[in-house]
């Protein structure tokens, strides 16, 4: 079989214009699946000293999803933005469900695409905490992955470390704000095509000429 570039979606689970990118991926992987090779990573947005209650940024985030949702066509649903957002409590880290993804990776042999983005809309449609893992139980089901299988992988090293690994990688890569795309050559040689968000339609564009 012919070896093909890989398009990767550089995100971060809680980054709104992440989210407003998933459907712009997941259309892009249906449609040239055929001709290019797709993964995801997660880059690390909210670790370290970032962590912490969703009060911290309560304020710029009432502002910044309504500008998400007018830009790219995403809804956030009432019980993040009435319940979740009001209350504040829920913890913003990225690791845990950028950890969810790399399980899910892990088990399913999949580019993880689909997921990824599923991934956001528990936090930003269900309202989910994001670092409460059990939450991500029924999606994993969705996908005919049981509990039993995923439960000691949420307390797996290696797949924490994995995870963080995928952090360190977005930094080598220079991705200075999320999503960014990276072409990974069949050569191994790696070049960033966009940086933010974009239209399926620019996005074609931007691939056109890594299509084989």
């Amino acid at each position: 079989m012919k070896k093909k570039n890989t398009l990767i979606n550089v995100y971060d689970p809680l980054c709104g214009w992440c989210y407003g990118f998933g459907p712009v991926m997941v259309q892009l992987e249906e449609k040239y699946k055929d001709r290019i090779d797709f993964d995801v990573i997660s880059g690390g947005m909210i670790t370290g000293t970032r962590i912490g209650p969703l009060s911290n940024m309560a304020q710029y985030i009432k502002q910044a999803y309504k500008v998400v949702e007018q830009s790219t066509g995403v809804k956030f649903g009432k019980q993040f933005v009435e319940k979740t957002l009001e209350e504040g409590n829920a913890v913003f880290s990225s690791l845990e469900p950028a950890k969810a993804l790399t399980i899910f990776k892990h088990l399913n042999k999949s580019t993880g695409i689909k997921f990824s983005h599923e991934i956001q809309k528990l936090i930003y449609w269900d309202g989910i905490d994001p670092t409460q893992l059990k939450a991500y139980l029924p999606l994993f089901e969705q996908y005919g992955l049981e509990p039993k299988t995923v439960l000691p992988l949420f307390a797996s090293k290696d797949m924490e470390q994995e995870t963080i690994n995928e952090f360190a990688l977005a930094q080598r890569w220079k991705i200075n704000g999320f999503p960014g795309c990276i072409v990974q050559l069949t050569d191994g040689k790696a070049v960033q095509i966009s940086s933010g968000y974009l239209p399926f339609e620019q996005m074609e564009k931007k691939i056109e000429g890594y299509l084989l």
